[in-house]
């Protein structure tokens, strides 16, 4: 153990190795709220001690600060890197990645002055290392609001993960930096993902629109926001981006109705709501009574189903591996996903076991991470069963040929319940042909809706192959025909509400327009009101639950202004088509 004091709280670290380093400075940090320059210097020199590599002693620092979130540390350290010389590609990289977590996370602290001076650093080792700096460059670009040349290199990014890795931080600076627009343009090559983040942000866009520009114009963003969300891959809104919708819409103002002489326009009232929807026998949302998709089978339906599915499992395998494989669900089981690893490690086309099992590492981690799946299971050929990776991150279990693939696919969803999903880039089949009609249907049904596909690389194409998520309930976001928004929302599992068909929240910016056509003569003050028929002209436009919205009770006209009855209901067909 190597312990030492400069004017500064102690600090002990046992031995070279990285985790070990970090844990030491991590311990350091939490006595020193501040360092100066020179403390800095001295706490470096004296982890030379160490480790072999001022370079290692560099990102260690820096990756401890950005995983501990000390921003102001953080900022504070790449200053000094600067004034001693920050000429490490690695230490160059990691110092982008805390000024990125700072901007994401604690936007206070986040320094522009030294996000531009590193700018003009990457830049300049990027002429020198193209490839090893392409992601470093598209991240200080966007912090520093340059989006012109974010377009500029854009087109030139043929590595897949690194645009689906931006693109959430470009999001964010550019509602940041309100230039929303710029990324609404983005031209996006296959699924990506947005962080939760970037929803909280662009609501906070959506509130700067609606101040400086009115409610017209922040809508309208809203409508870009809604079109560029249906294009990711996203399928849930967490509560607290709930919360903030509504709040959104709760500060909208009414528009108080203007008597007019003649009439009065028609004038938008906002009106939210928040609602767990349930998926009627009409196959209709609750929340707006919209149609939606098949969205789900019955208990009784897919209970029935699984166990037609059972006997064709126990057909396609044989009975030690049923048993065996049983014996393993019982032991782990429930899963959220289960991952193909026969079909999903060949995608992009034949490679080494090395390269397979590399593929494989990514999209389990992508489940992981980005799509924020807990429980994973992987069947897979054995050769790869021996990644230690893989083990911390998903169970595993070997099989031996796509049929026993396939079945345990199939098992292991369908014991998990109706919200396990699958991936595979080819659909699970069952050789099994006993199935009645329904059950049949159920099972297709089912297959569509849990199936994760991964796309298939484009022949000579660098891109890599991506994951496609299915749409199983209503699409992930979608304007509805009366100016309402759906978007899809999942309880925490803190909510004790049953939630069989999960929860749609529904937002509706509804347009009432309200009609009070007042014509008095002072010479005939008679009134006449509407009649039945006019009531059911008006009932057949506008509809039965609008019609309250329009008070005709108090509608007066005169003998002599007849007429009046045919104007108003044209009038009223043209502002309610």
């Amino acid at each position: 153990l190597f312990h030492f004091n400069f004017g500064m709280d102690p600090i002990s670290c046992p031995g070279s190795n990285f985790p070990y380093l970090c844990e030491a400075i991590h311990a350091f940090i939490l006595r020193n709220e501040s360092m100066s320059n020179d403390q800095w210097q001295k706490f470096r020199i004296k982890l030379w001690d160490i480790t072999d590599k001022e370079s290692t002693v560099d990102c260690a620092i820096l990756k401890t600060l950005q995983m501990k979130s000390f921003f102001q540390h953080g900022i504070s350290y790449i200053r000094y890197l600067f004034t001693i010389g920050l000429n490490d590609i690695y230490t160059v990289q990691y110092a982008v990645l805390v000024l990125e977590h700072c901007y994401l996370n604690s936007f206070e602290h986040f320094d522009l002055e030294l996000a531009i001076q590193l700018m003009n650093h990457v830049l300049s080792m990027y002429k020198s290392f193209p490839k090893f700096f392409t992601e470093q460059k598209a991240i200080v670009l966007c912090l520093c609001g340059n989006f012109k040349e974010c377009s500029s290199m854009w087109s030139t990014i043929s590595n897949r993960s690194i645009e689906c890795r931006v693109i959430s931080i470009f999001f964010i600076a550019a509602c940041r930096y309100e230039k929303a627009r710029w990324i609404w343009s983005l031209e996006i090559e296959g699924p990506f993902t947005l962080s939760a983040s970037c929803h909280m942000e662009v609501l906070k866009y959506l509130k700067v629109v609606l101040q400086k520009n009115g409610e017209l114009e922040s809508l309208k963003e809203l409508d870009n926001y809604v079109e560029f969300y249906d294009r990711s891959q996203c399928l849930t809104f967490d509560e607290s981006a709930v919360e903030s919708f509504k709040n959104y819409f709760a500060s909208f103002k009414l528009n108080k109705i203007r008597l007019n002489y003649i009439f009065s326009s028609s004038f938008p009232k906002i009106k939210w709501a928040v609602d767990c929807g349930i998926v009627t026998d009409d196959g209709c949302c609750s929340c707006c009574g919209g149609r939606l998709k098949q969205l789900t089978v019955s208990d009784e339906d897919f209970d029935s189903m699984k166990e037609e599915a059972f006997r064709g499992v126990r057909f396609q395998s044989l009975a030690k591996a049923f048993a065996s494989f049983r014996q393993f669900l019982s032991e782990n089981a429930p899963f959220d996903v289960v991952v193909d690893g026969f079909t999903t490690s060949s995608l992009g086309g034949p490679a080494s076991n090395d390269v397979q099992l590399k593929r494989i590492e990514d999209l389990i981690r992508l489940l992981k991470s980005e799509l924020n799946f807990k429980n994973v299971l992987l069947i897979t050929r054995q050769r790869l069963m021996h990644s230690d990776l893989l083990h911390e991150m998903a169970k595993l279990y070997s099989v031996t040929n796509i049929f026993a693939s396939d079945a345990c696919l199939i098992d292991a969803a369908l014991n998990s319940g109706k919200d396990c999903y699958i991936v595979s880039s080819e659909m699970p089949n069952l050789v099994w042909d006993k199935f009645n009609d329904q059950c049949q249907l159920n099972f297709l049904r089912w297959k569509e809706m849990r199936w994760i596909c991964s796309e298939h690389a484009v022949l000579n194409s660098s891109h890599q192959s991506t994951l496609q998520m299915p749409k199983p309930l209503c699409p992930n976001v979608e304007k509805n025909g009366d100016h309402g928004y759906h978007f899809r929302f999942v309880l925490t599992g803190n909510d004790d509400t049953n939630n069989k068909t999960k929860n749609i929240i529904t937002w509706g910016i509804i347009v009432s327009s309200f009609f009070i056509f007042k014509n008095v003569h002072r010479a005939d003050m008679r009134t006449y009101y509407y009649t039945e028929g006019w009531h059911n002209q008006l009932k057949e436009i506008v509809g039965e639950h609008q019609l309250e919205l329009f008070e005709l009770q108090h509608l007066l006209i005169t003998e002599q202004d007849a007429v009046c009855n045919v104007t108003l209901i044209d009038t009223i067909r043209k502002c309610c088509p």
